[in-house]
C-alpha cells in the first residue's frame, strides 16, 4: 500500500465529485463517521472544515487520528492520518470548499465558530478496481 498518494490516485480523487466519509474517535473509544466535505490541496493534505462545537472536532481535538473514505461502488481510497485544527474566523476555507463542490449555501447564517480541518496523510488504502 502506498504511503502517499500517486498521480493515479490524485486522478481519481479529483476526477469528479465525491462525498467521503471521515471517521474520528469518540470519547468511549467507539468510532465516530460523518459524511464531510474534503478538498486535496496541492501539497496533498486534505482540507475540511466543521464548526468547533461538533463531534468530529471534539474528539480530533482530543485524538487527531481519524480516516477519510473515499468510495465508488465497489471502489473506494481510504486515508488515514492526523488532523489539525485551524479557526477559519471568516469562512474562508469552507467557502473555497464549497465552491470546489459548486454549491451556493450561505455558511454565514450558521451560529458557532467554524474551524478547518486539515488532514496529513500517513498510509493510503485502496482498492480500486476502475481506474
Amino acid at each position: 500500500m502506498p504511503a502517499r498518494l500517486t498521480a493515479e490516485l490524485r486522478r481519481w480523487l479529483t476526477a469528479q465529485t465525491r462525498y467521503p466519509v471521515l471517521a474520528t474517535i469518540a470519547d468511549d473509544g467507539r468510532p465516530s463517521q460523518s459524511v464531510i466535505w474534503a478538498m486535496l490541496e496541492p501539497d496533498d493534505r486534505i482540507l475540511m472544515n466543521t464548526r468547533r462545537d461538533r463531534a468530529k472536532a471534539h474528539n480530533l481535538e482530543r485524538d487527531p487520528r481519524a480516516s477519510l473514505c473515499y468510495q465508488d461502488g465497489y471502489a473506494y481510497l481510504t486515508l488515514e492520518g492526523r488532523v489539525e485544527q485551524r479557526p477559519d474566523p471568516d469562512n474562508r476555507d469552507i467557502e473555497r470548499i464549497r465552491d470546489a463542490y459548486g454549491d451556493s449555501y450561505d455558511f454565514s447564517s450558521q451560529l458557532g465558530e467554524r474551524v478547518s480541518l486539515v488532514m496529513t496523510i500517513e498510509r493510503v488504502l485502496v482498492h480500486l478496481t476502475r481506474l
